[in-house]
């Protein structure tokens, strides 16, 4: 798997110009708010497929009154160095995302570079999980599926156009019902493939979990579940077909489409009695923090994939439990981190071998 050993900007995001080498093995960037920190991990995390952990719109990327922005960076993927190269091109008034690897723009490459290289995300905001919007839970575990399936979000994308598609033909007062039939069998489709690979990276979650128990004495019981009135595990394509034509007209009136995966929420039941929505901010933290411990252990062991943690902002509400979480993901796995936080006597509890970026000094 690989580590990224440097990285390059240019008029990216708040850097004009940036340019740093990593340690292999832990990374951590402090300094204060506004500095750039979360910019550094999201131009590290748009090497590879998608739009970066901000999914951003990429006219957003560029550093303000310039034209384009650039991104190099030299990779270790299985003992061999590659260097990447991201970069905008306007076509037709509209940003486009550039990868190249060492000067190759052939799918064949950008598809081993999305094979090689896989990132576990935490954010700020995913310390309020489980009292957030239930988009925002579906959203973090689509980035769980994500990291191990690289074609996922292109299945997400085409969803998604399917209903925007829908929706639009149900307003319209005479339309071709052939045309309405089949982009309801495709929505159908594609339905049934997210709820399948949604239950199952739930259930893989679970099972890590009770796996890791044996190793690790976890604050809590957890586990995960979807939370969804139409949602079942023997749902057949006729069902959902005859279901969505059902609700039509209340589709009509109300907009949008009233079942399918886009409908669902994530909840977390803890020690088999409430759910997380109940827990602190520092105890949603750990659950997080337990879910990305778990689904870890599954790339490493199931799918051989080592990815790369980018933590941002974790250093706060940092207790007994999460610290021991955290230290135990650096430990157990031979894989890179990038942790950012405001202040390095955060990270005391860490390894002396970290590696330490002040990057309000740049």
């Amino acid at each position: 798997m690989g580590n990224i050993k440097n990285i390059e900007f240019n008029n990216f995001r708040n850097f004009k110009n940036f340019k740093s080498s990593f340690d292999k093995k832990l990374n951590i960037l402090f300094g204060n708010n506004g500095c750039g920190k979360t910019n550094i991990l999201e131009g590290i995390s748009l090497i590879a497929k998608g739009r970066g952990i901000r999914n951003s719109n990429i006219s957003n990327l560029i550093k303000k009154e310039e034209e384009n922005l650039f991104i190099k960076s030299n990779l270790e993927i299985q003992k061999n160095e590659f260097e990447i190269e991201v970069y905008t091109e306007k076509e037709n008034k509209k940003f486009k995302k550039i990868t190249k690897i060492n000067d190759d723009l052939s799918k064949e490459s950008l598809n081993f570079l999305n094979q090689s290289i896989s990132y576990l995300i935490f954010l700020p905001e995913m310390e309020r999980l489980f009292q957030s919007s239930p988009s925002f839970r579906r959203n973090f575990l689509d980035r769980l599926i994500f990291s191990s399936r690289n074609d996922y979000n292109r299945l997400i994308n085409k969803y998604k156009k399917s209903l925007i598609e829908r929706s639009k033909i149900l307003q319209l007062n005479n339309f071709d019902n052939d045309w309405l039939n089949n982009i309801e069998k495709e929505i159908c489709s594609l339905g049934l493939e997210i709820y399948s690979l949604r239950n199952f990276q739930l259930k893989t979650i679970n099972s890590e979990l009770k796996n890791l128990k044996n190793d690790h004495k976890f604050q809590f019981h957890v586990e995960l579940q979807i939370k969804d009135d139409f949602f079942n595990i023997d749902n057949k394509f006729e069902r959902y077909l005859l279901n969505l034509q059902n609700s039509r007209p209340y589709d009509k009136q109300y907009g949008g489409t009233k079942i399918g995966p886009h409908r669902s929420d994530i909840i977390s039941i803890i020690n088999k009695d409430f759910e997380a929505s109940l827990l602190s901010t520092g105890q949603q933290k750990t659950v997080v923090l337990m879910i990305l411990l778990a689904q870890c252990n599954y790339l490493v062991n199931s799918v051989k994939i080592n990815p790369i943690f980018l933590f941002d902002e974790i250093g706060s509400h940092l207790d007994m439990h999460n610290r021991q979480l955290l230290l135990e993901m650096i430990n157990k796995f031979e894989t890179q981190f990038f942790l950012t936080g405001t202040d390095k006597n955060l990270f005391s509890f860490v390894s002396t071998k970290a590696k330490f970026y002040n990057i309000t000094d740049i």
